[in-house]
C-alpha cells in the first residue's frame, strides 16, 4: 500500500490533535476519564439505582425498581456525559434482563430503558448493550490522581452483582487498557519512520521495539485476574450480567425487544468481550495483520461495539499504514526482526488469552456442581463465539504474517 494523501494529513497530525479527534490518550490509552463527569439532575434516580445494582438483584427488586423510572428526559450532547448515561443504563438492563440467571428472563426491556438508552448509544455511536465502553472504558476513577496508575490506586464506579472479583475483573481491564497507552506513540512513530520519503531505520526500529515491551506489561497485569477473581465465581455468578442476547442462543433466541423502538421487533446483541477493545485491532491494522473467514466477520462486526472515535482511529491506521510493505521490502536485518518480535509478542498475548479462557471458562463449565442457570454460554465466550476455536484461528492469522528473509 502506498502512502495516500489521506494518510500524509493523518501523520502530520499533531499528538493533541490525534488525541482530541480520536478520543484517545498518550497517558491513558483507549481509557476515557469519566471520574469527575456529573449527569444533568434528571438522570439522579438511574446513578441511584445503577449504585445499588448487587443490593436490588440479590433482593429480585431490580425489575420492579427500574419499572418506576422515567426515561423520557433529554439526551446529553457532552460526550463523556454520553458515555456515563450509556454505562449507567446498560448496567441497568444487564441486572433487569439476568436477575435470575438464564431462568425467567425478560423478553422485552420497558420504554424507560429502551428510549433513552437506544438515542444515547446512537449518540454515541455504540450498541445498546453492556459492551467494552461502558464497562471498561469509561468506568474507573483514581483514589489518587498523584500515585501510579496501578491495583489497589483504581476503582470501577459500577459493577455487576458478583461482590469484590466482579470489581476486580473490570480493574484488571482497566489497568490492561492503561498499559497500552506507550503503543499509540509507538504506532504512529513506526508509521511516519516507514512512510515513503520519510524512511529511517534506526528511528522505525526504535518505535517497534516499543511495542513487545509494551505486550509484556499488559501480559503481566492481565495474570493479576486470578488475584481476585476465582474461575468457579466467574463462570457461575459474573459471566451471565456480560452477556448477549440472541443467534439462537436461549433464553432469548431471537433477541430482545427494546419496548418502543425498532418496531419492537427483537434486536440481536453481542456481549461484553475483549474483542470489543481497540487495542489488538489496532495492532492488527498498523502492522497488517490479516484475518480470514469467519475470524474476519466477527472482528469486523465488533467494531460496531467500540466508540465511534475509536473505531475511526483503527480505520485510518488501518487505511495508511506502510508498515508491512516497508518492512517486506526493507533489506534491512534488524528492522525484519523488530517486526517479526511485535508479531511474535501480539501471538503470546492471544496464546495468553486462550490459557485463561480455557481456566475460566472451559474447566468451569466441565464441573458437576457448575450453575445451571447458565448453561446458554456453556460453550460460546459473551460475544456469542466458540470460543477457544475463534481465538486459535485469530492466532494462527497472527502467526502466518511472519516475514521471512527473500
Amino acid at each position: 500500500m502506498l502512502i495516500s494523501g489521506a494518510s500524509s494529513e493523518f501523520l502530520k497530525l499533531t499528538q493533541e490533535q490525534i488525541e482530541e479527534k480520536y478520543l484517545v490518550s498518550w497517558k491513558n490509552g483507549f481509557l476515557v476519564d469519566c471520574s469527575q463527569v456529573n449527569l444533568p439532575i434528571c438522570w439522579s434516580p438511574f446513578e441511584q439505582a445503577a449504585k445499588q445494582l448487587t443490593e436490588h438483584v440479590e433482593k429480585k427488586s431490580i425489575r420492579e425498581t427500574v419499572l418506576k423510572l422515567n426515561g423520557d428526559h433529554d439526551i446529553p450532547k457532552e460526550k463523556r456525559q454520553q458515555l456515563v448515561l450509556h454505562k449507567i443504563l446498560t448496567f441497568l438492563t444487564s441486572g433487569y434482563i439476568w436477575q435470575d440467571g438464564e431462568e425467567d428472563v425478560p423478553k422485552e426491556l420497558p420504554w424507560c430503558l429502551s428510549k433513552p438508552l437506544t438515542r444515547v448509544s446512537d449518540a454515541l455511536g455504540v450498541q445498546p448493550i453492556l459492551s467494552y465502553p461502558s464497562m471498561i472504558l469509561g468506568n474507573w476513577k483514581m483514589k489518587n490522581v498523584d500515585k501510579p496508575f496501578e491495583f489497589g490506586n483504581v476503582n470501577a464506579m459500577y459493577w455487576t452483582p458478583g461482590g469484590d472479583g466482579a470489581e476486580w475483573f473490570i480493574v484488571t481491564h482497566v489497568i490492561i487498557e492503561q498499559r497500552f497507552a506507550p503503543a499509540l506513540d509507538a504506532i504512529v512513530e513506526a508509521m511516519k519512520h516507514s512512510s515513503p520519503g520519510s524512511e529511517d531505520n534506526a528511528k522505525l526500529v526504535e518505535a517497534l521495539r516499543n511495542i513487545p515491551k509494551v505486550m509484556s506489561e499488559m501480559m503481566y497485569t492481565f495474570t493479576k485476574i486470578n488475584d481476585g477473581v476465582q474461575p468457579e465465581h466467574f463462570y457461575d455468578e459474573l459471566r451471565i450480567f456480560y452477556s448477549g442476547w440472541g443467534n439462537g442462543r436461549n433464553p432469548l433466541p431471537d433477541g430482545l425487544i427494546y419496548k418502543g423502538v425498532y418496531g419492537d421487533k427483537p434486536k440481536t446483541m453481542k456481549g461484553g468481550s475483549a474483542a470489543q477493545s481497540t487495542t489488538l485491532q489496532l495492532l492488527d491494522a498498523a502492522l497488517g495483520i490479516k484475518h480470514e473467514g469467519d475470524q474476519k466477520n466477527f472482528l469486523d462486526e465488533v467494531r460496531d461495539y467500540m466508540m465511534k472515535e475509536h473505531r475511526d482511529f483503527c480505520d485510518v491506521v488501518e487505511e495508511n499504514s506502510n508498515i508491512r510493505k516497508y518492512v517486506d521490502q526493507c533489506e534491512n536485518d534488524d528492522v525484519q526482526l523488530a517486526y517479526n518480535k511485535c508479531i511474535d509478542a501480539i501471538r503470546n498475548f492471544r496464546n495468553l488469552h486462550m490459557k485463561k479462557v480455557d481456566q475460566y471458562i472451559k474447566r468451569p463449565s466441565q464441573r458437576n456442581d457448575r450453575r445451571q442457570a447458565v448453561e446458554g454460554l456453556k460453550d460460546t465466550g459473551t460475544g456469542s463465539t466458540p470460543y477457544l476455536e475463534f481465538l486459535k484461528r485469530v492466532n494462527e492469522d497472527t502467526k502466518n504474517c511472519t516475514l521471512t528473509k527473500k
